[in-house]
């Protein structure tokens, strides 16, 4: 370059460097019009805001007074670019507090994980930039150069992610403006020096020495964020591989259930596990067996611990002749369940009809156990009072035969059950109350039991018993309650008590439950066995 040339480009160069009133309005243009660009999604909005933005000026003057020693230049230039950053990130704040904002999308995301690929490209840019201004034939390709770099939509990026509460997003946004201006700033600097606009004195040793003493903070800044936004390269292509990994095992293994597919997949390390969610659409729901099957096949091809979940979203395609993705063999299993459906039908039917003849008998289930290749088994379990003998469930499979037109096994299961009201059990037949010499030896009996039961156990009850002629012995059955057990001794006891009171031939069995009521003074006998109406 020769001594005009470089004087006229110190001048251009100093002069953009210099904080002045239009420098600040495009700033705030420039904010403006990338913050919005952002917000809308729209790339041509941003690329506008690029070419409005002055904050490219003071980095070749931080990189021209570093170069030259020009503490003035230097110090102008740093104050320009630090109250330019301070007033997009501000303006950017401001514009992410308006209400109605809508929510971030790809352009900003976009900038908020830089990359290497950041790094290098404000390498070029800069140097682009800087021989764009030292060689003025090529200085019409600074805009294009301004577009490359972007330093305003990080900065409005950054000040809308602080808006939002999204501090991480805004570091990385704030992080990937700071390479930039490193970037462009070390390339400039080395481009001054290369094209002769700045002169090395080697008084004090080599030129490149002299170049790294007064950019080896910003070429150190430089290699550590390069390495960082490397990380972060390579943390994003595994991310990517994963994903399509999952994507190809999963999808490829739904496929292979008829009419199936993957709809969406959402992954998430939790810890030390991949949590997967595979949202499918399919006629009908994936078993836990086939779920497993594929958590096995993601396990050995894709990431060894993980763990699937699968969303089925169910969905039947159909034509006009019916529905299609259904194979031969799900059509057979349809078919089998709407057949079984009708054997159960007709099983519910014929038996009601048939307990209608016993008063208080009900079905409660109906279980067909073996397959329709053969002939079917159903067993049919019935709450009722009294037990359904064989005679009438060969009735019933009679019918059952005649209307299936199929022969079947029928089994009742009956379930013995009381119903009661209030007054009695109901669907039972009246027992005529004692009355005469058999209510006068009821009584007799229960007087001789209870006295006895006194002597042997004060604070015994009796509960309930009974008694009758077997074999010749009067049979008599006692259920009773005392705080110790009656062995063999005292039922002897008993016996020969009741032998002698009421009948020689009485035989005693008991049945006896440990247990008693006690008050802090004493055992109590003859205390209500229901002790919620005791306390009324």
């Amino acid at each position: 370059m020769t001594r005009e040339e470089r004087k006229t480009t110190y001048e251009q160069i100093r002069a953009s460097s210099s904080p002045s009133p239009s420098f600040y309005m495009l700033v705030c243009i420039s904010t403006i019009i990338a913050a919005y660009g952002l917000l809308a999604g729209s790339t041509a909005v941003v690329i506008g805001a690029m070419l409005v933005a002055p904050l490219m000026g003071p980095i070749f003057g931080i990189a021209l007074g570093l170069s030259n020693g020009d503490n003035t230049l230097l110090r102008s230039a740093l104050i320009s670019e630090f109250q330019g950053i301070i007033l997009a990130i501000s303006l950017g704040f401001i514009i992410g507090l308006v209400p109605l904002r809508p929510d971030f999308g790809p352009e900003i995301i976009s900038r908020t994980q830089p990359t290497i690929y950041d790094v290098i490209i404000a390498l070029a840019s800069g140097l682009a930039g800087a021989y764009a201004i030292v060689h003025k034939k090529i200085s019409p390709a600074l805009p294009g150069v301004a577009i490359a770099t972007a330093l305003v939509p990080p900065l409005a990026t950054c000040g809308l992610c602080l808006a939002a509460g999204n501090y991480k997003w805004a570091l990385g946004a704030f992080l990937l403006f700071s390479a930039n201006l490193v970037a462009i700033e070390f390339a400039a600097a080395a481009v001054y020096g290369i094209a002769g606009l700045v002169k090395f004195q080697q008084r004090n040793g080599l030129a490149i020495l002299i170049f790294l003493r007064r950019f080896g903070l910003s070429f150190i800044i430089l290699i550590v964020m390069a390495v960082f936004m490397t990380q972060t390269l390579v943390q994003m292509v595994n991310e990517r591989t994963l994903a399509e990994k999952l994507k190809t095992v999963i999808s490829e293994q739904v496929k292979l259930k008829l009419g199936a597919s993957l709809s969406e997949l959402r992954y998430e390390k939790q810890g030390d596990t991949l949590q997967i969610m595979a949202i499918v659409m399919t006629p009908n729901e994936f078993s836990t067996n086939r779920i497993a099957d594929i958590e096995k096949v993601v396990r050995q091809e894709v990431e060894p611990n993980s763990h699937l979940i699968v969303r089925s979203l169910i969905s039947r395609d159909a034509d006009r002749d019916g529905q299609v993705y259904i194979s031969d063999a799900e059509q057979h299993k349809l078919n089998q369940q709407l057949t079984l459906n009708e054997i159960q039908s007709q099983t519910i039917k014929i038996i009601n009809e048939e307990l209608n003849q016993i008063p208080g008998a009900l079905i409660d289930n109906v279980d067909i156990q073996h397959g329709l290749d053969e002939n079917p088994t159903i067993i049919v379990e019935v709450d009722t009072p009294t037990a359904i003998d064989p005679t009438q469930v060969s009735l019933m499979q009679e019918k059952l035969n005649d209307n299936l037109e199929q022969s079947v096994r029928l089994i009742v299961r009956s379930i013995i059950s009381q119903t009661a009201d209030d007054k009695r059990y109901l669907y039972q037949e009246e027992i005529e109350p004692l009355s005469g010499d058999a209510l006068q030896f009821h009584n007799k009996l229960k007087a001789a039991i209870e006295d006895q039961l006194y002597i042997q156990q004060p604070a015994g009850k009796l509960l309930e018993f009974y008694y009758g002629e077997k074999g010749g012995d009067l049979l008599v059955l006692l259920q009773v309650r005392t705080p110790d057990i009656m062995g063999p001794d005292d039922v002897m006891l008993m016996e020969q008590a009741l032998q002698n009171k009421i009948d020689e031939r009485i035989k005693v069995i008991v049945r006896c439950s440990v247990g008693v009521d006690a008050s802090a003074d004493y055992y109590l006998k003859g205390y209500d066995e229901n002790l919620v109406q005791a306390l009324q």
